[in-house]
Formats: C-alpha cells, sequence, structure tokens
C-alpha cells in the first residue's frame, strides 16, 4: 500500500521532472520469455525510466551524482518511452526514449549537431532515438532485439519514415575519435551528408588524426576501431542505419557521440522480416 509520504514525494518528482501534463501517445505490449515491452503509459513508469538512467549514465558511466537520482532533461515531458519490465521483479531494465516530429518541440541531436538545412528539407514523419540505456544486470541480446522489436513497432504505429539520434561511443580522444570516423568510411558506414557538430562540442586535434590516417587504416587499427563500438550501436548499423556526423565530444557524459540516421525504406532484410514491417 501507498503511503500518504510516497504520495507526496512522487507529486514533488513528477512537478520537479516536468512531468505534470506528460500523457503517452501510443500503446505497445510485448512479452518475450521473463521481459515486457511497452511505452510507458503514465508518469511512475516515466520516473523509473529517469532512475535507470541515473544508475547507467550519471552513476555508472560519468561519476556525476545528482541529488535527485533522476536523470532527465526538458525534451522528455514531450515524448514517449519504450520500456522493458523484466516481469519476476517488475523493475524497468530497458528504456529508449521516442522522440515523433510531429509532436516534437526540439530535438536533441539539433543541441550538439547542425541539423537546420536537413530539418528544413524533411517531408515525412521521424523518430528521433534517445538516451538509450538497459541495467547491466540484463545486456544480453534479448533485451536488445526486444528494444528493436519496440522501435521497430513503434516506427509503424506512428507512420515515420526514418529514424535520427546520438550514438554514443565511450572514449574521449581525438585519435580514437579519427580512427572510429575512418573505420565507418572504409566499411562504406558513412551517409552522403555528413554533419558538423557545433563549437562546444567539436574537438581541437580531430583535423591532425583525420590527416595521419588519410591513407587508410591497416588490419589492426581496423580491430582497434571495431572493438570500441558499442553493441547498440553494432545493431544499428547492422540494421541499415549510416553514421551521418563528425565525431562531436561530450564533456558532461565522457563520450563521443555520432549521429545515425536510419531510413525505414532500408531496414535490413532480416530485421524486416523478423518484425513484420
Amino acid at each position: 500500500m501507498v503511503s500518504m509520504i510516497d504520495q507526496l514525494v512522487k507529486k514533488g518528482r513528477v512537478y520537479y521532472t516536468g512531468l505534470s501534463n506528460w500523457k503517452s501517445k501510443a500503446e505497445l505490449n510485448i512479452e518475450v520469455g521473463p521481459y515486457k515491452l511497452q511505452v510507458a503509459q503514465n508518469q511512475s513508469q516515466v520516473l523509473e525510466c529517469f532512475r535507470l538512467r541515473y544508475e547507467v549514465f550519471c552513476h555508472e558511466m560519468a561519476g556525476l551524482p545528482k541529488k535527485s537520482g533522476l536523470d532527465f532533461d526538458k525534451y522528455d515531458h514531450y515524448c514517449d518511452h519504450l520500456i522493458i519490465i523484466h516481469q519476476p521483479t517488475q523493475k524497468v531494465i530497458g528504456t529508449y526514449r521516442m522522440n515523433f516530429s510531429e509532436t516534437s518541440e526540439s530535438l536533441y541531436t539539433e543541441s550538439e549537431f547542425e541539423l537546420t538545412e536537413w530539418l528544413s528539407n524533411q517531408r515525412d514523419s521521424f523518430v528521433e532515438l534517445g538516451r538509450a540505456c538497459i541495467h547491466r544486470e540484463h545486456r544480453r541480446g534479448v533485451v536488445l532485439s526486444l528494444l528493436w522489436r519496440g522501435i521497430a513497432d513503434y516506427m509503424k504505429l506512428m507512420g515515420a519514415a526514418k529514424l535520427i539520434g546520438c550514438s554514443s561511443v565511450k572514449v574521449t580522444d581525438a585519435r580514437s575519435a579519427a580512427l572510429l570516423f575512418k573505420y565507418f568510411e572504409a566499411q562504406q558506414m558513412l551517409s552522403a551528408e555528413i554533419f558538423y557538430p557545433h563549437e562546444k562540442y567539436q574537438m581541437p586535434d580531430l583535423l591532425f588524426w583525420l590527416m595521419a590516417f588519410a591513407k587508410g587504416l591497416n588490419p589492426e587499427q581496423m580491430q582497434e576501431a571495431e572493438d570500441l563500438i558499442p553493441s547498440l550501436l553494432k545493431s544499428y548499423i547492422k540494421s541499415g542505419a549510416k553514421v551521418a556526423s563528425y565525431p562531436a565530444l561530450d564533456n558532461d557524459f565522457k563520450c563521443l557521440d555520432f549521429v545515425t540516421i536510419l531510413e525505414r525504406q532500408n531496414l535490413d532484410q532480416k530485421l524486416v522480416k523478423k518484425f513484420n514491417l
């Protein structure tokens, strides 16, 4: 039974995080084994997303404590939030923020990269993905696949033609940044349009290392770059996504960000068949 104090705490957190007028825009419900995927339907579930994000991004990755114990920003109050619930414990163990262009007020990606021309040319609706994380005890293939199932079904439900978002890599040095960019180039993973980060996110030594790798990467360097790519970004690329930017340095979360874009029509055929898009 929820106590009066717990109710007051919850109301305070809802107000503090800007969720007072938040409402979900879609419904999904998919069960696989002990896991259930859905779009968060109430403020309590969104607060659980914020707690998980705090644990992964602020505590585990960046070591940046916050008194609230929650990770949230100005974009959350108009987004949907995919969640994966571990049914035996009823804990939210995975989440992905879904910012639908038709109901969006602004994009997080635009805060790091210059997207003005790209946005002015968009005629189809799209979803900006963000703040993806999985609890460390549940980082396995079935959970990642379930998140992809949710993303695919959400796209179909909303009629979105493409996905865009920032994909993070847990390194911060210019050599690794250039190594990754040249790897994406060698593997033909770059899109035709490449975005530049805003000045705040640019890396001063990046050009030097891009020139150092101008003749291409040797096999050892290719393997080094591949080993740096996290599983979430690898799965995104395998699904047909293209890397669409130079790297941006996020000092707050101690990582690099790359813009990734996935056209629905270019989804990998395995994904199309598996999710019946």
